[in-house]
């Protein structure tokens, strides 16, 4: 599958500052959060960028004359903790969200909002059927929340993904 992608020309010190600015921060905030809900602060703060390609962004689009990429199949990262920010407001898109298949529910971000999952839970992108949905995305290692995800394909059932749950 090839998603669409367009180029913006950018020094290595500006990307570098960016990264910087923005997500060191968000990832400083994540692994306090998966510290505590965990039980395992000093483990979290292990927890870094799977690569040097993460963060990255995720583009979801839906609009006349443009390639559509509308959503993402059932999937796990498998990477120990992922985290998603909301760069979108909820008015610029229709549908979309994140299911999570053990959970039955379906998660709307307002922009802003950060949702931080463990990566071996099952999940997919919610088709936008309109606009543009954008993510930055950062899957990350270093320490393993030892959640395991038993649910199973044959569960699966389209209601589900009907039961929003908007943060």
């Amino acid at each position: 599958m090839t998603l669409p992608s367009s180029s913006i020309k950018l020094s290595p010190s500006k990307v570098k500052d960016m990264v910087s600015k923005y997500t060191d921060n968000i990832l400083y905030d994540v692994k306090k959060i998966v510290g505590v809900v965990f039980g395992m602060r000093r483990e979290a703060m292990r927890l870094r960028p799977r690569s040097w390609k993460e963060p990255h962004l995720l583009l979801y689009q839906a609009l006349d004359g443009k390639p559509h990429h509308t959503g993402i199949e059932m999937h796990y990262d498998g990477c120990d903790v992922t985290w998603q920010a909301m760069l979108t407001r909820q008015d610029e898109y229709e549908g979309g969200g994140t299911y999570f298949r053990s959970l039955r529910k379906t998660i709307r971000l307002k922009q802003g909002q950060v949702l931080v999952h463990p990566g071996e839970l099952y999940h997919k992108g919610i088709d936008i059927t309109y606009g543009v949905r954008c993510l930055l995305v950062c899957f990350t290692d270093g320490m393993n929340p030892k959640i395991l995800d038993d649910s199973r394909q044959e569960d699966d059932d389209p209601k589900f993904e009907a039961n929003v749950l908007v943060c």
